[in-house]
Formats: C-alpha cells, sequence, structure tokens
C-alpha cells in the first residue's frame, strides 16, 4: 500500500467472524486502517429472520467497544443473484430483515452504511427510501447511471464506490457512471480477494488494498479533469465518508 501511495484501508466485516477479524486487522495496522461489521446479504438469507436483531445486537456490542475503529456497518444490502430457486421469496424477505436491522443500528450509532446491490436495483433504491437511509456508500459499483442518479435525487450523502469492475473492458455502463457522477461522489476500492483490476489479471488471481491505485489510474482516464483533483478529490470524500481526521 505505502508503495502504491494508498495511505488508509477500511478492512470489511461480511459477517461476525470476519468482522472481528477485520477489526484484528485495523488493530494491527492502526493508525491508517479501520474496519467495519456487518453481515452480507448472502450470509443472513438462511438464518431464522428473528436473528436478525440478536445479530445486530452483537454489532453493536463490538462497535461500542471499538469505537475509534469502526466505522461503518456493512456490508449489507440485497443480492438477489445467489438466492436458491426453491426459497427465493424466503430469503429475499430474510435479507430485507437483516438490511431494516443493519440500517437502523447504523442511524442508532450514527454511522454510515456499506451497501451490496445485485440484481436488485430496484428493491435496494425502494428499502433505501423505506429506510430512511441517508449515509451510504453503494460499493462495488455495478449498476447504471439512472441507479445513481435515483439515489443522489434522495441523499447527498450516498456515494458509489468503484472496484476493479470499472476497468475491465466490457463494464462499459460501469464505466460511464464513473464518467458522468459528480466528482464529489465518488469512492474507490478493490473489494479484495476478489475482483483484480485489469492491470493485473495476468499476474495475480488475489485482489488485496494496494490494487486501488489502479482503480484510481483508471478512474483518471475516464474523467475530464485534472489526475491531481480526482485523486485529491476522491480522497477527501473518502475521509467525508468514514469520518476520519483529513492528512494532506
Amino acid at each position: 500500500m505505502h508503495t502504491e501511495g494508498v495511505a488508509r484501508s477500511v478492512q470489511i466485516g461480511t459477517d461476525l467472524q470476519t468482522s472481528r477479524l477485520a477489526l484484528a486487522l485495523a488493530q494491527q495496522w492502526s493508525p491508517n486502517a479501520w474496519c467495519s461489521a456487518g453481515i452480507h446479504p448472502t450470509g443472513c438469507q438462511d438464518l431464522p429472520e428473528d436473528a436478525a436483531q440478536e445479530m445486530a445486537s452483537q454489532f453493536e456490542q463490538l462497535f461500542l467497544a471499538n469505537r475509534k475503529m469502526t466505522v461503518a456497518i456493512g456490508e449489507t444490502g440485497l443480492d438477489y443473484f445467489h438466492l436458491t430457486r426453491r426459497r427465493k421469496k424466503e430469503q429475499m424477505q430474510t435479507q430485507r430483515i437483516f438490511f431494516e436491522a443493519q440500517a437502523a443500528l447504523a442511524q442508532r450509532l450514527d454511522l454510515p452504511l456499506i451497501i451490496h446491490t445485485r440484481d436488485a436495483a430496484g428493491d435496494t433504491i425502494a428499502q433505501i427510501k423505506e429506510f430512511g437511509i441517508k449515509r451510504a456508500v453503494i460499493h462495488c459499483f455495478s449498476e447504471d447511471l439512472a441507479f445513481a442518479q435515483k439515489l443522489m435525487e434522495w441523499s447527498d450523502e450516498i456515494y458509489f464506490s468503484f472496484s476493479g469492475i470499472v476497468t475491465y473492458p466490457k463494464a462499459l455502463s460501469v464505466q460511464n457512471t464513473a464518467k458522468q457522477l459528480p466528482l464529489n461522489r465518488i469512492l474507490v476500492e478493490t473489494d479484495a480477494p476478489f475482483l483484480v483490476p485489469q492491470a493485473r489479471k495476468d499476474t495475480c488471481k488475489t485482489n488485496e488494498p494496494a490494487f486501488t491505485r489502479h482503480v484510481m489510474d483508471f478512474l483518471k482516464t475516464l474523467r475530464t479533469e485534472s489526475a491531481d483533483l480526482i485523486e485529491q478529490t476522491v480522497w477527501n470524500n473518502s475521509n467525508a465518508f468514514f469520518g476520519f481526521r483529513v492528512l494532506h
């Protein structure tokens, strides 16, 4: 990360175990690493619906004990790509209940949400509005510009984070969105260990935080602003979203 000029990272939790591991990594690499805690929609869809509040309570305890290191709830959200054929309705409902519980926790703790959405664009927008979510990032953005525009109309504190997907030659819709969004609404990420940027696909199978540099550099090829302004603005966006003290 230091070699590539990536100064800060947030380790993302996708269930209770990985949230604790993310916290351990953040503590190990402090003061330039933090973590989130949450349960991914595919990780909760087969759990009992009444487990959502208990899970939220466990996350709340983790946050309250580690407020300096834990900076967001999630990732949470909706994922209809991985539904089981005969249990789709039940799994969709369970995902919704866990999403709502984590959204309520974020509001209670005054923290932003990291939202995952896959094959669920319409429901994601509807539930963001229903749950009153105003401060969030759509992580690993894979939707289109119209999706982003609807959320920008809803809140001026919703950001859109681009991963290695934006560097792929066939990801034209994602590239178009990255090109046209207001610069002050953009973040970059890796979604490590997945989605290695195109520039490293031939040499690496596992993504890592340092590869954010490739996402950033590709973003610069899409935008009309100067490279320095793009990098500085995305840096500012990231600090503002996660509530980090600004370092220049």
